[in-house]
């Protein structure tokens, strides 16, 4: 039996986030994400043996890495507009290194519910209820937080301020003639624009 090869199993993240960004879930076949590996496809069995399984590592490779970061920063007693800079960077920091994210997870949710379901299924995100909590504490201390936002309007309004840029960022490229230099410099100031509008919108 082979021996796990960390590089091998690099390879073949690469490989697959490649070729499920280009085709979609079902229209990828682990043929083409062996030969984009540059290995055989009974090697690529030997790592991951369905697709499912090697499309759910794929995921928590990328977003999988993110969570438990987020979760970190909520454990680490941080007043509300140290949380919400930090998590903006994190999300910001996730989407620079891999700008066709964003995207690659709309069009998953578009192409099947059953892998929505499986992704919904495998994720231990709470992170709606754990920003509800400390609303509601901020709430408690007297600090002025409009009533009617709730956690999942926080999460939603960070990721959606983070990573729709990226959905258009073909477009924007090639509307305003600029290079990926150019857009990765656009992105990143963007953070304390985004930092600065949620802010906003939390207090009253």
């Amino acid at each position: 039996m082979p021996k796990i090869d960390h590089d091998t199993k690099e390879k073949i993240f690469a490989a697959a986030e490649k070729v499920f960004h280009r085709n979609g879930f079902k229209g990828t076949r682990t043929t083409e994400i062996a030969q984009e590996a540059g290995i055989s496809r009974t090697m690529l069995h030997y790592y991951f043996s369905t697709k499912e399984e090697l499309f759910q590592a794929v995921m928590n490779n990328t977003l999988g890495v993110v969570f438990p970061h987020l979760a970190r920063l909520m454990e680490q007693n941080l007043d509300l507009v140290q949380l919400v800079s930090l998590m903006i960077d994190t999300l910001c920091d996730l989407f620079e290194a891999k700008p066709t994210l964003p995207s690659f997870v709309v069009n998953i949710i578009n192409e099947s519910l059953d892998v929505v379901n499986m992704l919904a299924t495998n994720s231990d995100d709470d992170f709606p209820h754990r920003l509800e909590v400390l609303l509601n504490a901020e709430r408690q201390k007297g600090n002025n937080i409009e009533s009617e936002f709730t956690g999942e309007d926080l999460m939603m309004n960070i990721y959606s301020l983070c990573a729709t840029p990226y959905l258009g960022y073909i477009y924007i490229k090639t509307k305003e003639n600029r290079t990926d230099e150019q857009m990765m410099e656009l992105m990143r100031q963007r953070r304390q624009k985004i930092k600065n509008l949620m802010l906003k919108c939390l207090m009253k």
